[in-house]
């Protein structure tokens, strides 16, 4: 699944929990501050949704327009990427 500011690989495991990956290549996103911004939040949206989302292995590769948005907007945009899994069928 991709949206503008990632790009997700999921695939289904036979774990009742599911499990999480974050890409942020340093070619993309030169700042470690930056990567270590976005990395702490999409765990912390996955946290919220990690229930909702379970039986699943998901690799987030982020992507460098990432930067350019506000905590709150990429919030916004990882709990619409957990919506577009909730409602894919694996």
């Amino acid at each position: 699944i991709s949206t503008i500011n990632c790009v997700a690989m999921v695939r289904v495991n036979q774990l009742i929990y599911s499990r999480l990956g974050i890409v942020t290549k340093k070619n993309y996103i030169k700042s470690a501050v930056d990567r270590n911004w976005i990395r702490r939040i999409v765990r912390e949206s996955f946290r919220a949704n990690q229930a909702r989302v379970k039986g699943l292995d998901i690799v987030l590769i982020m992507r460098a327009n990432c930067v350019v948005l506000s905590k709150h907007d990429l919030r916004q945009k990882v709990d619409g990427l957990w919506e577009k899994l909730i409602s894919h069928k694996f």
